[in-house]
């Protein structure tokens, strides 16, 4: 029989001797009460309860772009894209200026594709799999959670309170934050396979883990520090000195010091940089970056403990000097809880010091607030991963509660999974469209001009006209030098008859920004509703010189044309929009119009047959079908 190497085989029984003691009261009569397949069910079934209301949300904020907007996923060609180009390359070809960071995460795009096939626009499917994706990942934490605990307890409390945790929603309700959960699905089996490889010797868990580790990283940046969290794992252990256990645990996680650098290097052929600073924290002077990221650290702890009333923007002013007092207040709270860890490092378990590194270095990589926005410095997505190790603290406190005082454990676990299953719930619905997302937005951040202009955005999206002006002309209040407020005012003034106004807010786009495709897109609009129809021709065209893939400005320069009786070139037109979009029941309505209008009668047929099958405007389908009846009667 081969000899393992006697060191090795000396570690591996210090592991299995470190072991975290069951406590065998109260799991034991938790085990008796609560089979494991009972405890999934229920885990399950809890989950799934207090995200219900998230499978009748509709497409928001990134999804318009992501998906709604994003040609790309209709093919499966995009698959292979995804490994050589950046998240948002779709966009990079366009003169959209409102174009987000550089992300390498083929793994997600290669999600938003097959959900595509599989779903097409149909909002319910996308939320359907978002939801299973997050029920998978509970269900790891509890398997994760049992492993590093040996606690059937501990590992049902834990995961009950991942499961329903209100952080999560953004990540889960959000189509477009699934990138968080898509990496835990491999980030926590290579978790739990390096200790089951540590724990059994067994080289097949490693390559598993490596692997999986891997996958995750293709998902999103983040899970890049599980090697640091392998190595607290290590160290927490007993046996042989800490400088020993240093050295060892650093040479075991070469091979994901290998997989790390191999990204990095395929991040950098694919972007051309590793890393990234957003344009408008660039002229942010580096100690303020420094002095906000104590504030930040705080926020989030603060999310962790109490997730109620969460927000899309927190908005939280950047920290610019050492007096401010909310410097001094995160500071002081951060020396505090750093102070009370080494009074009583002795007495703290190695399972609370392993949640304490899950919880902390899974924040790291999101403290590097220079890539975002200044409203975005803090996304309760970024908490999904670290909120492992919280859910984790929280529950080996509950389990020994349970040994001083069982009824007191269950009120507390009663309570907390009440309040957060509530906050969830109510919080899906938040997210459920784009209205109910700003309108919170601005709760939160009522002096943002981006949360009174996407809640203007959103009114305009469902044609409430006159609740989206106040919202645009309050973001030209505090921005008064956008020119995509004074755009989107302008469709506003416009929706609601005031056309030369309209028409005055657009030119004073114009002024700030004359090569603006977007305020000569809506300029053509305006004229064409007033009936001057060669202007708005003229403005389509100076769109379409500039971006010729601008699918607005060709649908409306199609439609100009009808009205100047060019037929012919607005069936070119229109055609060239539904190749571009087939789904675009609009342009395919007014192409069967203009076949009409030319006597090819059996195209119009098929036009409108095919718009009607699909059409969910009450108003057009009328139309349709009165215009489909008068070309069959004749």
């Amino acid at each position: 029989m081969k000899q393992r190497d006697s060191s090795r085989a000396k570690k591996l029984s210090n592991d299995r001797d470190s072991k975290p003691v069951t406590n065998g009261a109260s799991d034991q009569s938790f085990s008796k009460v609560l089979s494991e397949g009972r405890a999934l069910f229920l885990l399950i079934a809890a989950t799934v309860l207090v995200y219900a209301n998230s499978l009748s949300g509709t497409f928001v904020f990134d999804d318009t772009k992501q998906i709604v907007n994003n040609a790309a996923l209709r093919s499966w060609g995009n698959i292979l894209r995804a490994f050589t180009s950046d998240v948002w390359s779709f966009q990079r070809a366009t003169l959209n200026t409102d174009i987000p960071p550089p992300y390498y995460r083929p793994l997600f795009t290669v999600y938003l594709t097959a959900n595509y096939q599989l779903f097409g626009l149909w909002e319910p499917g996308w939320h359907l799999v978002n939801l299973f994706i997050h029920v998978g990942v509970t269900v790891l934490v509890y398997y994760f959670l049992r492993r590093i605990s040996q606690q059937q307890l501990v590992a049902m409390i834990g995961a009950v309170l991942f499961g329903l945790h209100p952080v999560h929603v953004e990540s889960v309700s959000w189509i477009s934050g699934i990138p968080d959960p898509l990496a835990a699905l491999f980030y926590l089996p290579s978790l739990i396979w390096y200790v089951r490889y540590r724990q059994e010797g067994d080289r097949k868990w490693l390559i598993a883990s490596v692997t999986a580790y891997g996958l995750s990283v293709l998902c999103k940046e983040t899970p890049l520090v599980l090697p640091l969290i392998l190595i607290v794992w290590e160290l927490v252990q007993r046996g042989d000195t800490f400088t020993y256990r240093l050295k060892a645990a650093v040479v075991r996680v070469i091979p994901y010091g290998v997989v790390a650098i191999a990204y990095v290097i395929v991040r950098l052929a694919v972007l051309g940089m590793i890393n990234w600073q957003h344009p408008l924290m660039a002229n942010v002077p580096r100690l303020s970056i420094w002095l906000t990221v104590p504030l930040v650290i705080v926020k989030y702890f603060e999310h962790l403990i109490a997730p109620f009333q969460l927000s899309l923007i927190y908005s939280p002013p950047l920290v610019n000097t050492l007096s401010d007092w909310r410097f001094h207040l995160a500071i002081a709270a951060l020396i505090g809880l750093a102070v009370l860890l080494w009074i009583y490092r002795k007495a703290i378990s190695a399972g609370v010091w392993l949640g304490i590194a899950l919880t902390v270095i899974s924040l790291i990589p999101v403290l590097n607030i220079r890539v975002f926005h200044y409203e975005y410095i803090i996304q309760d997505r970024y908490l999904y991963l670290p909120s492992i190790g919280f859910c984790y603290l929280v529950a080996l406190g509950l389990a020994h509660l349970f040994r001083k005082n069982t009824s007191l454990a269950w009120v507390f676990i009663g309570v907390i999974v009440i309040a957060f299953g509530a906050s969830t719930i109510l919080q899906n619905r938040v997210w459920k469209d784009s209205v109910s997302l700003w309108q919170r937005a601005v709760e939160k951040s009522p002096n943002s001009k981006s949360t009174h202009y996407n809640l203007g955005l959103a009114y305009l999206g469902i044609k409430q006209f006159d609740r989206a002006m106040p919202e645009m002309l309050e973001a030209k209040r505090l921005d008064s030098n956008n020119p995509s407020v004074y755009n989107n005012l302008a469709m506003a003034q416009a929706g609601v008859g005031k056309l030369d106004d309209a028409i005055a807010n657009v030119e004073t786009a114009l002024k700030i920004d004359p090569r603006s495709p977007e305020a000569h897109n809506n300029l053509g609009a305006l004229l064409y509703d007033k009936k001057d129809y060669p202007g708005s021709k003229r403005e389509f065209l100076l769109v379409l010189e500039r971006d010729p893939n601008a699918s607005s400005a060709r649908f409306n320069l199609a439609r100009t044309l009808a009205a100047l009786a060019d037929y012919t070139g607005a069936i070119r037109e229109f055609e060239a929009v539904l190749r571009q979009n087939p789904a675009d029941i609009a342009a395919r309505y007014e192409l069967g119009s203009s076949y009409a209008a030319v006597g090819r009668k059996p195209e119009a047929i098929a036009q409108f047959d095919r718009a009607l099958s699909a059409d969910r405007d009450g108003e057009r389908v009328i139309q349709m079908r009165h215009k489909l009846e008068q070309l069959q009667s004749q």
